[in-house]
């Protein structure tokens, strides 16, 4: 019996075997019928019928109806593949759950590139659901309300949503959700998302090539560099539209600019207290520094930012990801309002 070669071709990649194909299409083809009259209208030998049948069951997606002699019955691929797809979530579920428990050691950086707009906006969503401190997430209006529902979520994690966008949309959802900022630029055309520092997704020219854009995520820190270096550009000439602080006593940054403009806009008004997890510059080791906030430097001319903390060991001087002068380098900012 012939199949087409493109279904072929499409159960086989996802790990059907010749017989079970076979099986499969006889069933929807000519409908419910015997392991005799499976044999007969596949050309399948009569002896590997019932093991075919066996795994089809397993698999979800045939059925046995009881009697003499056993009839077996196809599910449509609406209802079948409907269970396929829920059995690959659970599964994949699964797998998240047993790497999130598992101590990772240090990797070796990476990029993924995507081949639709659809894959690439899937990166964008897997990309928000692993942060823990800031998102930054620059992007188009026109496919704000794709990635809407993601970005509350990412909220109500209590991570710090930064959004740049060309027009203010409606942000009523968004009001008591989380910390957020919003800043207005007009010259999008690339959506960009980067999570605490540590790795980017960019679909580029998104408003050219919508159904296909170029797009990749990576954590190189080359290209994390070269992405954050344009997010400050976005950033000088952006203006500050939208700020909510919902949370005063959990406000996190990774990006060291939005915390030193965070420090510019609240230090005479507001004692601010910082938790900082930062690498000293001069040892090396991870510490973590608690402080109150003092100072700040916010200069773009001479590429200096960070937030001058004093501490029971003195001020020091916290610089972000990039940090050379300062006495500390971190992607991990928590500050909290008094």
């Amino acid at each position: 019996m012939e199949i087409p070669p493109e279904i072929s071709h499409a159960l086989s990649e996802i790990g059907f075997t010749k017989y079970e194909i076979l099986t499969y299409w006889t069933l929807l083809v000519y409908g419910p019928s015997t392991a005799k009259e499976i044999s007969t209208k596949s050309g399948i030998p009569y002896n590997r019928v019932y093991d075919t049948i066996s795994s089809l069951k397993l698999r979800g997606f045939v059925t046995e109806i009881e009697g003499t002699p056993k009839v077996y019955a196809a599910y449509s691929p609406r209802i079948a593949f409907f269970r396929f797809k829920k059995e690959l979530e659970d599964i994949m579920k699964k797998l998240e759950i047993e790497l999130n428990n598992v101590k990772k050691e240090e990797r070796r950086p990476a990029i993924w590139r995507s081949r639709s707009f659809d894959e690439a906006i899937e990166m964008f969503r897997e990309s928000l659901y692993s942060a823990k401190n800031e998102v930054i997430v620059v992007t188009p209006s026109e496919f704000f309300e794709t990635i809407r529902k993601d970005l509350i979520k990412t909220l109500e994690r209590g991570v710090t949503l930064s959004l740049y966008i060309d027009k203010i949309p409606d942000l009523s959802e968004f009001r008591g959700k989380g910390n957020f900022f919003v800043r207005q630029f007009y010259k999008l055309n690339h959506l960009i998302g980067m999570t605490d520092g540590k790795e980017i997704v960019t679909i580029q020219n998104v408003s050219f090539r919508p159904s296909s854009p170029p797009s990749f995520k990576a954590t190189y820190p080359e290209i994390i560099f070269s992405q954050y270096s344009l997010i400050i550009e976005i950033f000088k000439e952006s203006s500050l539209e939208v700020e909510e602080i919902v949370n005063p006593q959990d406000i996190r940054f990774f990006a060291m600019f939005h915390a030193a403009d965070f420090v510019k806009r609240h230090i005479n008004d507001r004692t601010l207290i910082a938790e900082v997890i930062g690498r000293n510059l001069k040892t090396g080791e991870i510490e973590t520094i608690h402080g109150n906030v003092i100072g700040y430097t916010l200069s773009f001319k001479e590429a200096v930012n960070n937030i001058h903390l004093e501490t029971e060991n003195g001020v020091v001087k916290v610089g972000g990801m990039f940090a050379v002068i300062e006495d500390y380098e971190s992607t991990e900012i928590k500050f909290i309002m008094g």
